[in-house]
């Protein structure tokens, strides 16, 4: 796909350490907070030679925690904080995409393309599964349940702008609308099928689900099988999933 231009992308890495929303199940301050300090480790040690940002929007106080404002300043991450969100019954990936969209006005000048993570989840292979620059918009899509998977993406500034800006405002937990769905429709709409990828690899990820409260950990079997699947549609040019299992 070819190689990725240095500094020309940048990781937004989002978070919320004291959740807003109903939808919630995942709520200890604490525990999340300890989650998105050992993430940002593992990606700053990892992503050496890109930008990162640290997205948070909620009344969580750095100034007090003068260890997390250590390790942004020891490892050069830059913490963009946002407002509490005010739409707290619209849902986190209301509010999630509502702070992404600040970012990528303020930052898409100076960026080629941005990969984004939800800030508590460890997407061990994610250095192999971005060793890329494409114009468009890589992630997992499933057709059955007309959903894209948005915890992890890589997207280009143009696609971003293109897209995906103002989504959010489509997006209420409280009536069914998950994000995951809004950007489904969207991208899945027919004017940009040819800008959509799947991810070449499984991505690993690791973390508790802040919408279920479980590990995130699946059946190696069925990854197997998936990356497999993911080989086939390749070759067939499909870019997304057809079956679920």
């Amino acid at each position: 796909m070819g190689e990725v231009t240095l500094n020309k992308r940048a990781l937004l890495i989002t978070g919320t350490i004291i959740p807003n929303s109903n939808f919630i199940m995942h709520k200890n301050t604490e525990q999340r907070r300890n989650e998105y300090y050992s993430s940002l480790q593992f990606y700053a040690n990892n992503f050496q030679n890109d930008d990162l940002y640290f997205l948070e929007n909620s009344s969580y106080n750095f100034s007090d925690d003068k260890e997390f404002e250590q390790l942004l300043s020891d490892k050069k991450i830059t913490l963009l904080k946002f407002p509490v969100s005010d739409k707290f019954n619209k849902g986190k990936g209301y509010q999630e995409f509502e702070m992404l969209d600040k970012a990528v006005d303020k930052l898409a000048d100076g960026y080629d393309s941005f990969i984004k993570i939800t800030g508590r989840y460890k997407v061990r292979n994610l250095k192999e599964l971005t060793d890329f620059k494409y114009d468009g918009f890589i992630a997992d899509s499933h057709k059955k349940h007309k959903v894209v998977q948005t915890n992890v993406f890589y997207v280009s500034s143009n696609f971003y702008k293109s897209h995906l800006k103002d989504l959010f405002l489509k997006a209420d937990d409280s009536k069914g609308l998950f994000i995951e769905k809004v950007v489904y429709e969207k991208i899945w709409s027919g004017k940009t099928n040819n800008k959509i990828k799947l991810f070449p690899r499984n991505p690993f990820i690791q973390g508790i689900s802040g919408s279920y409260g479980g590990t995130l950990k699946r059946n190696k079997i069925k990854m197997r099988l998936r990356n497999f699947e993911r080989f086939l549609l390749r070759v067939f040019k499909i870019n997304q999933f057809l079956v679920e299992y």
